[in-house]
């Protein structure tokens, strides 16, 4: 730029706007409640409706649709209050049996179908009298030699080889060999004589089970289509007496082959298998053979294999029957409890201590299908409570209950539990000694007592005092902590807090006692904690308690202590009403615990574990100490140097701090305000990120100037123009690259407002000290010349040197002498700043000149109407200087684009206030 173009400021003289007042009543922003009554007129849309409730009565669809709403609600209703969804509970059963028994023994399977093993007789017949003379041959040829033996499979091996057989049966349905299908289907159910690995004999069943049922489906549908063809008819609504003679025959044909089994095993499952057939013989056949089939199931010897076709036998009469076959449940389980004792046979005991199974897996092995004969026997009856305590004293009376008693107490609802649990601990208590499944039975029953709201206090700290007395016999720490679990989460709902330290005291000793690493049972113990911290009704109440955090503690390596603390303050923070944390125990406990948090914190830790982790630290640094500042600024020095890993958390204290500073007195708090600058200026520099450590710099010397502390204001402004350099042009957040220009050009923008009324140092011979750093730094920068954020930042500074020139400035804090009342608008102050914008101005021709050659048009179009106005507002157009580069901008903007819009008029109508503007706009309208 040449020499002539020399930047001279306009003073402006500022005038008070008094606008006209009045006096009034009531005040202007004050709210007013509005009572709205309801309208007795009938409203738009309600006298519409009247007028075509007539064509809704006319339109069939619309009346059809409406019956169709009323039949689907009706149907609902019947459906939750008066049918059992037996179908739906028994595949939410099916699924939890084949996840939880499984197995890691070898398992045989013993067939002649499977793929490469069976024989095929095909011979063409002639006539329906070789068509049966053939078929009978079929069933004869049952070469045992031909029967192969699979051993050594896995379990998923089984499972495949089952499914190979189920696909089997429908190939050779398809292919018209019933007979071999019907083979395999016998050969299917005698799997299930096999108790050779009883751990997974109930997922064998359910595996077995579907390739019956599918057996089944195929017989049914069969004879169904003999009898109606295609018709879709349900079984409820087939009539024995309209079926055809031919498909009577076949399906007494299918009875005899079913007959003709000499074993009991496949003989009883392939009947149940086609029961459902009877009803194209008769219907009143089906009660009557399942009664025969539920007094044959006593011939079994085997009570494991007993119980599960008790079990099909009760699954098949549901598909059935529905609510009829309720009391077929309750039959066999009277069956099942008369010979209950089979269970503790010697030789059973013999077969599971073979196996290596202890007492316990073996009686769970029972567990699903007692309960799923329960479940259809509490459906049958509405007096529970009488139910209950029959079966009660059947456990009272017969030995070995325990199995029984489990069952009973996870079947029955819970009222009908909670009024029976004195009777039912003193049925444990009596068998203590020699129950296995003890652990089981009293978690069960902590379970129910959980649901009930409030609990008698003598009753509940009587029932708290005989489980305790029981569970701390119990020598296997694994169910010893199951059972605590539930019981637990009884005594923080119905006891005192008195009554609950107790008991963490005596699980503390239980498992200091066992001899075992707590750390193997971590994943208990933390269940434990979460149950008392979900459940208490004031959380903060458990941290008051001196057996609690040894409790939590109890645990010893990283990964365990890691997520027990994680767990602990995540809970505590989401049940924790409270705006501040101010008891000095709690504080205490939580620090431990982020300390915990904080120190699994290393250089191989992923970045939402780090994140996780620092908000967690972030809620507990919301701890006050009310009015005792200095003690609120200790803890946040300690906090400091205990979470120094975390970014988040030292940004989130650099706040704090922030904050504390401003609750000091000006009066006698000025050693507050400067140590907690001294903080924030020491903290700031451990941040990695430099976009943040500049927007802290900035928040921290704006504080600092607001509480009148220059030269820790200063310092930090100094540091903030050293950062803005290393600030990079994308950040990584929430896994992405984001860029930072929009967020730089925002904090210059904050950065240049407040050096408005940041006042000078006055040992220094520089003016406008900051300033001038900051315009030096900007050389430093890698900003390219065309980069908005670049010319952006000179017009910003040349806005504020020119603020800067004014006698008054716009705006100022009460307790800081800035530049305006420290040099009074002087000469030589005037001077220097002139200096400075002359420079900016050189600097943004220069911009001008590079957008040219990169052919940016509408960018320097913009820049130099940019550069133009300010001139106009902020420039001595008096001066020949400043006039002459006004036209030299305004002129080039012609160029570049036709000058018709708002911005460009808007400037020309303000030229005809500006001093020396006149002029200036008779010199643009001749050119």
């Amino acid at each position: 730029m040449p020499t002539y173009y020399q930047w001279s400021f306009v003073k402006k003289t500022r005038s008070k706007n008094i606008y006209p007042s009045l006096e009034v009543t009531t005040h202007p922003l004050r709210t007013e409640n509005i009572k709205i009554t309801p309208s007795l007129n009938k409203t738009l849309v309600e006298n519409l409706q009247k007028w075509s409730s007539s064509f809704q009565e006319l339109d069939p669809l619309l009346r059809f649709e409406k019956m169709n709403e009323e039949e689907a609600s009706f149907s609902l209703n019947i459906n939750e209050d008066n049918l059992a969804d037996y179908s739906k509970t028994w595949s939410t059963k099916r699924t939890f049996i084949l996840n939880k028994y499984t197995t890691g023994e070898k398992l045989t399977i013993i067939s002649s179908f499977l793929p490469g093993g069976e024989k095929t007789l095909i011979r063409q017949v002639s006539n329906l009298n070789e068509k049966v003379k053939h078929r009978l041959e079929q069933l004869d040829d049952f070469d045992e030699s031909s029967v192969r033996k699979t051993m050594g499979l896995s379990q998923q091996e089984f499972v495949t080889k089952v499914h190979m057989l189920d696909e089997e049966i429908k190939k050779a349905w398809d292919s018209e060999q019933r007979v071999k299908a019907f083979k395999i289907a016998i050969q299917c159910s005698k799997l299930l004589s096999d108790v050779s690995v009883m751990q997974f004999y109930p997922s064998k069943f359910v595996l077995i089970a579907d390739v019956l049922d599918n057996f089944g489906s195929l017989v049914y549908s069969r004879l169904k289509n003999k009898s109606y063809g295609n018709k879709n008819v349900n079984f409820q609504d087939i009539d024995p007496n309209a079926v055809p003679e031919i498909a009577k025959e076949t399906c007494q044909n299918w009875m005899f082959k079913m007959a003709s089994i000499r074993e009991l095993l496949p003989r009883l499952y392939m009947e149940m298998a086609l029961l459902q057939c009877y009803v194209f013989l008769s219907k009143d056949e089906i009660e009557p053979t399942i009664v025969r089939l539920t007094k044959m199931i006593r011939g079994m010897g085997n009570p494991l294999v007993a119980i599960y076709i008790r079990v099909y036998l009760c699954n098949v009469a549901s598909k059935l029957l529905g609510r009829q076959s309720e009391p077929f449940f309750y039959n066999n389980l009277k069956e099942f409890i008369d010979e209950y004792q089979q269970i503790f046979h010697p030789a059973m005991l013999k077969k599971y201590g073979a196996q290596l199974l202890t007492a316990d897996q073996y009686l769970n092995l029972y567990v699903p299908a007692i309960d799923w004969m329960l479940y259809g026997t509490l459906n049958s009856t509405n007096d529970k409570l009488t139910l209950l305590e029959e079966l009660l004293e059947k456990c009272e009376s017969i030995e070995n209950s325990e199995l029984l008693l489990c069952c009973i107490i996870s079947s029955f609802d819970s009222p009908s539990i909670i009024q029976k649990s004195t009777s039912i601990l003193d049925i444990i208590g009596k068998n203590a000694n020699g129950m296995v499944m003890m652990h089981s039975a009293l978690t069960s029953l902590g379970e129910h007592l959980c649901v009930v709201e409030s609990y008698r206090q003598p009753s509940a700290e009587v029932l708290s005092q005989t489980w305790w007395k029981l569970a701390s016999g119990i020598k296997n720490t694994a169910n010893f902590l199951q059972v605590l679990e539930p019981w637990i989460q009884f005594a923080c709902l119905q006891l005192s807090s008195q009554h609950i330290n107790v008991i963490l005291r005596g699980t503390i000793r239980y498992m200091i006692k066992c001899g075992q690493p707590p750390d193997d049972y971590s994943t208990q113990i933390q269940a434990v904690v979460k149950r008392m911290l979900k459940h208490i009704p004031d959380v903060e109440e458990l941290f008051l308690m001196d057996a609690f955090m040894p409790l939590v503690e109890l645990v010893q390596t990283s990964a365990a202590r890691t997520s027990m603390s994680k767990s602990v303050l995540s809970i505590f923070f989401e049940r924790y009403k409270a705006d501040r944390i101010d008891d000095p125990i709690v504080i205490s406990s939580l620090m431990r615990l982020c300390r915990i948090l904080h120190d699994s914190i290393n250089a191989v830790s992923v970045e939402d574990e780090s994140k996780c982790c620092a908000e967690l630290i972030n809620k507990y640094i919301q701890v006050s100490h009310h009015d005792d500042l200095e003690t609120q600024l200790n803890f946040y020095v300690e906090c400091r140097a205990a979470f120094i890993k975390l970014d988040a958390v030292l940004v989130a204290l650099v706040h704090a701090v922030n904050t504390l500073s401003t609750r000091g007195p000006s009066s006698r708090g000025r050693w507050l305000q400067r140590a907690c600058a001294a903080y924030c200026f020491i903290t700031v520099p451990s941040l990695h990120c430099a976009l943040a450590r500049s927007t802290l710099y900035l928040l921290s010397g704006q504080v600092s100037l607001l509480n009148n502390c220059i030269g820790q204001a200063e310092a930090n402004f100094k540091a903030l123009v050293g950062v803005i350099p290393e600030i990079p042009q994308f950040v990584h957040e929430d896994g992405q690259q984001k860029p930072t220009q929009d967020r730089v050009m925002g904090l210059i923008g904050s950065f240049l407002s407040t050096l408005l009324i940041l006042p000078d140092n006055v040992d220094s011979n520089t003016k406008a000290y900051i300033l001038s750093g900051f315009i030096k730094t900007m050389e430093r920068i890698p900003w390219r010349k065309t980069d908005p954020l670049y010319y952006t930042t000179l017009l910003r500074i040349l806005d504020l040197l020119c603020e800067m020139t004014q006698e008054q400035y716009l705006y100022n804090i009460d307790s800081v002498i800035s530049n305006d009342e420290l040099y009074g608008a002087e000469e030589e102050f005037i001077k220097c700043l002139e200096i400075y914008a002359t420079n900016i101005c050189q600097e943004v021709l220069v911009v001008l000149k590079f957008l040219s050659d990169a052919k940016e048009a509408k960018k320097q179009y913009n820049l130099a109407l940019e550069l133009f106005w300010r001139i106009v507002r902020r420039g001595d157009l008096e001066q020949p200087s400043m006039s002459s580069l006004a036209s030299n901008l305004w002129m080039l903007s012609q160029k570049l684009q036709d000058s018709n819009t708002k911005f460009a008029k808007s400037i020309l109508t303000a030229l005809k206030t500006a001093p020396g503007g006149p002029q200036l706009l008779e010199k643009l309208k001749v050119q």
